[in-house]
């Protein structure tokens, strides 16, 4: 009896501590990323938010796949879910040859997850210590809700198609 009394104590004990450990968080930005197809060319002047860093911009397969209408002169572009959005963001405006980007700034087209503004995840990831974060306030979302009305930057959208807030939209 005080055998089965001890097994049961350990066995209770070993549940208690197996849930007390630490949830380990999930890597949301993948690291093949520089296999994918590229949006833009390489952008080579300063973007508000961005600061005046050299960045490349890459998107996933999925994200190739967006779904792209004409609708009154405009057009609408609808990333599928699960589209990731990854730019490079690099220590300086003219990086030197060998240089490494320092940050990525992603986008995933997550809906369902509660941190996401507008269907949207917005991270950074320092790739220094390989940290990831949601940004959970409205910085980024602000901004790129002006991807999808003309702005003065990039290409300028002058039509003011809805890009679903993607500055540089992927084009087939």
């Amino acid at each position: 009896m005080k055998h089965r009394i001890f097994l049961t104590v350990i066995a209770i004990s070993l549940i208690f501590i197996s849930s007390c450990k630490k949830k380990e968080v999930k890597q949301l930005v993948p690291d093949d990323y520089k296999g994918w197809a590229m949006t833009a060319t390489e952008l080579t002047y300063p973007i508000p938010g961005h600061e005046s860093h050299y960045r490349q911009i890459f998107i996933n397969k999925i994200g190739e796949n967006v779904k792209i209408e004409k609708k009154n002169g405009r057009v609408y572009y609808d990333y599928p879910r699960g589209t990731i959005i990854v730019k490079e963001i690099y220590p300086t405006l003219e990086p030197k040859k060998g240089d490494k980007p320092i940050s990525l700034s992603v986008m995933i087209k997550d809906p369902d997850n509660p941190l996401s503004r507008d269907k949207w995840l917005w991270i950074v990831k320092n790739l220094k210590t390989g940290k990831e974060k949601v940004i959970d306030y409205e910085f980024c979302f602000d901004c790129h809700a002006n991807a999808n009305e003309p702005y003065p930057y990039g290409d300028g959208n002058k039509n003011g198609d809805f890009r679903d807030y993607v500055y540089f939209p992927y084009r087939k």
